[in-house]
């Protein structure tokens, strides 16, 4: 910037230096009739080059020297006849006027393209705020987009609380603190506190400023300084934004509200659901032993008593899983896990469905050779009991329900099939409330999703009926590697 000013006055001299000589040694061309227009045509172009006073001081010069080289008599700075004087005026006049309008229109044209940089400016400064969620990240971005408006004419300072501003004194922070609550401009020609030797501009949003941009000392005028104004624009863009991410983060609050309101009342209805059935009948079988004692035989006191025993064993687990998907849905819960063997999972289920007294056990194919998973067993193995417990639960008869683990693409894969009534439509995928799932479906994923794993339902391809829940974990490389 300093080089090009430089250049153009050199060269505006230069201009002017090649006038002069033309002037105090005038060829036979440049005669009284045609140096004035040389002059006038002269003196336009380095007006254009150099500062105003400068230009109307040669414009000066070189009239005088046109008066002494060329109006009679010549090498004096008399003048003998009225029209050479009439002469010498308006070429100084109009010399004059030439350099004046087009110094205030080359200004005025630095003046629109400055605002139109400045325009663009504010333009692409409010894209870039739009595309970041948290607009405080760019505070370092306004600060140099302030310190390039103020080009040097002050020192600025932005920030959203004054304790980010290490450098205030006492007197600023109080003033910085008054513009933050009053989410007014304070300061030199302000019309508040003008007393202030400082500028404080406001970053304001729709109802509340969230900080204040401090012009350090400097003779500025807050209603004339045009830079003071796009710094106002540019700090108004940033509360503009602070006001979205507050609405955004509002609106999200209120959506997650619902979603936890929604989810607590599905929870508990899903917790009513899977608990009436058992205590209906616990209730329907202690009734019978109670009312009807004499008329029932042995056998069938025993047979309600066992009922009893079953549908209590029933609210123990549905209770256990409340309990453990509870544990699992606190914040940054943390399962302990180890190495287990598949096969030694699939066994414990199998042991404790018999000590249940299940109708009858899955069919069961375990692959060989599977590797050992890094899991939490207690948990793994009330998926497979759920799961497993389920498809007896709605299976059509005996030898209807297959357990088939087997190694995928990085994980292992448990496959429970019944042939059972099936899911339809959207439920395939997320299980089926009807079926008895309820709780112990919420739990099976909460399972798959601390060990990084999936679980799904579909229609098996084969039978084309019953449900096909396929429960997957990675091997421990795959969950290393996703960590």
């Amino acid at each position: 910037m300093k080089s090009t000013a430089l250049l153009a006055g050199t060269l505006g001299l230069a201009l002017w230096a090649a006038l002069m000589l033309v002037l105090v040694y005038p060829h036979d061309w440049v005669t009284l009739a045609n140096a004035p227009v040389v002059l006038i045509l002269v003196s336009s172009i380095y007006s254009l080059l150099l500062p105003l006073s400068l230009s109307l001081a040669l414009s000066a010069l070189a009239v005088l020297m046109f008066n002494y080289q060329m109006v009679p008599p010549v090498h004096t700075f008399h003048v003998d006849l009225h029209e050479h004087g009439i002469l010498l005026i308006t070429m100084m006049g109009v010399s004059w006027l030439i350099t004046y309008l087009l110094r205030r229109q080359k200004q005025i044209a630095a003046l629109e393209r400055q605002q139109a940089q400045r325009t663009l400016q504010l333009m692409q400064w409010s894209e870039k705020l739009r595309e970041f969620d948290n607009p405080q990240q760019l505070l370092s971005d306004l600060h140099q987009l302030l310190l390039g408006l103020a080009e040097g004419s002050t020192q600025v300072l932005v920030g959203f609380t004054s304790s980010e501003l290490e450098s205030l004194n006492a007197t600023q922070i109080k003033a910085f603190d008054a513009c933050l609550q009053e989410n007014k401009a304070l300061g030199k020609s302000t019309g508040r506190y003008d007393n202030l030797e400082d500028l404080y501009l406001p970053m304001r949003g729709k109802s509340k400023a969230y900080g204040v941009c401090v012009c350090v000392g400097g003779d500025i005028d807050f209603n004339e300084a045009l830079w003071v104004r796009d710094a106002q624009a540019l700090l108004d863009q940033m509360g503009l934004a602070c006001d979205r991410r507050d609405n955004a983060l509002r609106a999200q609050s209120a959506r997650e509200s619902a979603q936890t309101q929604k989810t607590r009342s599905l929870f508990l209805t899903s917790i009513a659901h899977d608990q009436r059935t058992p205590l209906a009948s616990i209730m329907t079988s202690a009734s019978a032993i109670l009312e009807q004692t004499d008329r029932l035989s042995k056998d069938e006191i025993r047979h309600y008593a066992e009922l009893i025993q079953e549908e209590t064993q029933q609210v123990a687990r549905l209770t256990d899983n409340t309990l453990t998907l509870a544990r699992l849905s606190g914040e940054q819960v943390q399962v302990p896990m180890q190495l287990e063997s598949v096969e030694d999972m699939v066994a414990a289920v199998l042991q404790r469905l018999r000590k249940r007294k299940t109708m009858y056990l899955p069919t069961v194919k375990v692959a060989s050779g599977l590797p050992l998973l890094n899991c939490n067993m207690v948990l793994v193995e009330q998926v497979l009991d759920n799961l497993i417990d389920n498809a007896i639960k709605h299976s059509g008869a005996p030898g209807s329900v297959e357990l088939n683990v087997l190694q995928q693409q990085g994980g292992v894969v448990f496959q429970v099939s019944d042939r059972g009534v099936g899911m339809q439509g959207q439920h395939k995928l997320q299980g089926d409330e009807s079926r008895g799932m309820g709780i112990g479906l919420q739990l099976c994923h909460a399972v798959a999703q601390v060990h990084a794993g999936c679980l799904s339902f579909s229609t098996p391809a084969i039978a084309r009926q019953g449900v096909l829940a396929i429960f997957t974990l990675p091997l421990a490389e795959a969950q290393e590697q996703g960590a």
